[in-house]
């Protein structure tokens, strides 16, 4: 069973990790609502859901056609090690009135640092070999590179047209693209091209390229990117601060303005579409897409087991007393977070990408 950070602090009944936890989770809006699947081991290995298989309508005692199947890809996600020692020095402790609001605070601001860390990681972490992080937004919904001529592909790369048609294409058959004529693209699902000495097959897209250079956000955009997320509507809309201000400015110019509500902190939350918008600082506004230098990306995604899921060991967040500090006049305390993160369903993440102001 998944549970959120949030309701993780309700069951502890440990005063200090309680409190760690709700320093964590009160001003992220990813991690207040993203659920968490306890992992017995250091991780999971799971089916992601590609693409679904084809049905069909059939006349009686008509033949029936073959079988297609299901595209699934077999996946494992880590637990990572996130963490940070709060260390107090002993004089400190002596020659302060209330040790527990030194501690208290240390031990805040180290929180707040997790924090910072994970939701940072959530949207730009790598989870490659050589990485000590997890694989965040960025890498579950990439941006691919255009078709270009006379170009070796191995198996599982994936392109775009260069002339962005809402799907991607994945080499199924390794070679060199064709020199100097693009393939047409097929616009159906599964169905193949054969470009020279590599065989493209039509992927669905879990992104939208706003333009080749950029393009100013729109209300349509963000409903297409809503409409990329199927099964529902998101759970969360993540953006940066300017794509939230732009998303405000052009609801009042419709005439309606965003619906607000607070979460359970107090915190006053913009819903569009009655989705609740979230902003992560870490979302940069400066992205290259070709002439412009100035974009950004919105993802949107629910969440949850079979869509997108946080991974961690049981317990959640710890929280270690180390003590005295061999060789130093202090003691410690240890925060760890052993996570990761999961996307068992591709239909469940979308992403708008190259939007400016």
């Amino acid at each position: 069973m998944a549970i959120t950070l949030t309701e993780a602090a309700k069951l502890s009944t440990d005063i200090l990790l309680a409190g760690i936890i709700e320093t964590i989770v009160k001003d992220s809006p990813v991690l207040q609502r993203l659920p968490f699947i306890e992992v017995v081991g250091n991780g999971l290995t799971y089916n992601r859901e590609l693409t679904l298989p084809v049905v069909a309508w059939y006349n009686e005692n008509e033949a029936w056609g073959a079988e297609t199947a299901p595209t699934l890809k077999k996946v494992t996600a880590g637990l990572e090690i996130l963490g940070a020692n709060a260390d107090v020095d002993n004089f400190i402790k002596a020659t302060r009135s209330n040790i527990q609001d030194v501690e208290a605070a240390v031990i805040e601001l180290n929180a707040k640092s997790i924090r910072h860390e994970f939701e940072k990681t959530f949207i730009d972490g790598l989870g490659t070999a050589g990485a000590k992080d997890f694989a965040g937004l960025d890498a579950l919904a990439p941006v691919h590179d255009d078709w270009a001529a006379d170009t070796a592909y191995v198996l599982e790369d994936y392109v775009i047209a260069t002339t962005f048609n809402g799907w991607r294409y994945e080499a199924t058959v390794a070679g060199s693209s064709h020199a100097t004529t693009e393939p047409t693209w097929p616009t159906t699902e599964g169905s193949t091209v054969v470009d020279e000495g590599v065989t493209w097959t039509c992927r669905r897209c879990p992104s939208i390229e706003a333009g080749t250079n950029g393009a100013t956000l729109t209300l349509a955009f963000l409903d297409e990117l809503i409409d990329k997320v199927l099964g529902g509507k998101p759970d969360l809309l993540l953006m940066s601060r300017r794509s939230r201000r732009k998303v405000n400015l052009l609801s009042r110019a419709s005439g309606v303005n965003l619906q607000t509500e607070r979460d359970e902190f107090g915190n006053f939350i913009d819903l569009y579409n009655g989705i609740p918008v979230g902003v992560s600082d870490w979302i940069l506004d400066n992205v290259t897409q070709g002439s412009s230098d100035v974009t950004s990306s919105i993802y949107a995604f629910q969440m949850g087991e079979g869509a997108l899921c946080g991974l961690s060991s049981p317990g959640l967040i710890q929280v270690e007393r180390v003590g005295q500090l061999e060789g130093y006049d202090a003691t410690r305390t240890r925060i760890k977070f052993y996570c990761g993160l999961a996307l068992f369903s591709q239909v469940k993440l979308g992403r708008l990408y190259g939007v400016t102001d």
